[in-house]
């Protein structure tokens, strides 16, 4: 009887101890970096008709640097999405961020929740995850370069109904993930999940709340379409799912931008990681604007 005690009380002494290792090492989701509304701008992106002639010539990742940049400086490393921590991207992301000696980080994506020494993070968050590991070693501010939920629902709101977009909001990780076409295993358990965290947004709150209202909605606006479950970013989105997909884009590298401006604009060297895409249709902003 003791024996078991002194076992309960060294299990629950382990999971206290753990509970606050955890609780002041692991990784959180970085901040948005806030931007006043009246310093937002619209910014002259690459078309995605000449970002598809232009993709069509490029083997990612996709790299450039402004130097000097307003009063600071930016490197942007466009990657090609992968969580292979042996890809040679990755260490290309060290080499740069040594040689650029950046004063902050911006990343893409929420990342989230991350045990140092028990989770890698870049089998966990990709290139993302590698910056934010340079970022934490050097102890500089890491920022995500993504608008708030909040501001990303109420732009796309702007153009789109609130049904249009808590469709796209929910199914957008899904539809990331699906390739040639060919739906995932246990896709309505996926967007099951997807609906309880994204389908609770502000904005969009309590507008889908199961499968059965996707299936609706889409034999409803897409009758003649493959099913969601079989549809995927790598080919044409139908009707209004490809025009919210472009204007996310397009939204999100407007922030991005801003952000970008603004930090440099303080004289920060900012080292930015992003999908190559993103990266392609922003370079000629920054031609322009530093001339």
């Amino acid at each position: 009887m003791r024996f078991i005690s002194r076992l309960v009380l060294f299990v629950a002494v382990l999971a206290v101890v753990g509970s606050v290792w955890a609780y002041f090492f692991s990784w959180r989701s970085p901040d948005t970096f806030p931007i006043s509304k009246d310093r937002r701008v619209e910014y002259a992106l690459v078309s995605w008709e000449e970002y598809d002639t232009a993709a069509a010539k490029i083997k990612p990742p996709y790299l450039f640097r402004v130097d000097p940049l307003k009063e600071g400086a930016v490197f942007l490393f466009g990657a090609e999405h992968g969580r292979l921590p042996g890809d040679a991207q990755f260490r290309m992301i060290i080499k740069t961020w040594e040689e650029f000696q950046p004063t902050i980080a911006l990343v893409e994506g929420r990342m989230g929740f991350l045990l140092p020494y028990l989770m890698d993070p870049v089998e966990t968050f990709g290139e993302s995850g590698q910056v934010a590991a340079l970022a934490r070693k050097a102890r500089l501010p890491l920022f995500s370069w993504e608008l708030s939920k909040k501001d990303e629902i109420a732009a796309l709101r702007r153009t789109h109904s609130r049904e249009q977009v808590a469709l796209f909001i929910i199914l957008r990780p899904y539809w990331g993930s699906v390739e040639n076409n060919f739906r995932l295993q246990n896709a309505d358990e996926i967007v099951s999940s997807l609906i309880k965290d994204r389908g609770d947004r502000v904005g969009i709150r309590g507008t889908i709340t199961s499968i059965e209202d996707i299936d609706r909605i889409w034999a409803r606006d897409f009758p003649t379409e493959s099913d969601w479950r079989d549809t995927g970013f790598g080919t044409s989105m139908p009707g209004y799912t490809g025009e919210l997909f472009e204007q996310a884009n397009n939204v999100r590298d407007e922030h991005m931008l801003s952000t970008i401006m603004d930090l440099t604009g303080k004289g920060e060297r900012v080292y930015v990681s992003a999908g190559w895409s993103h990266v392609v249709r922003i370079e000629p902003v920054f031609a322009k604007d530093n001339d």
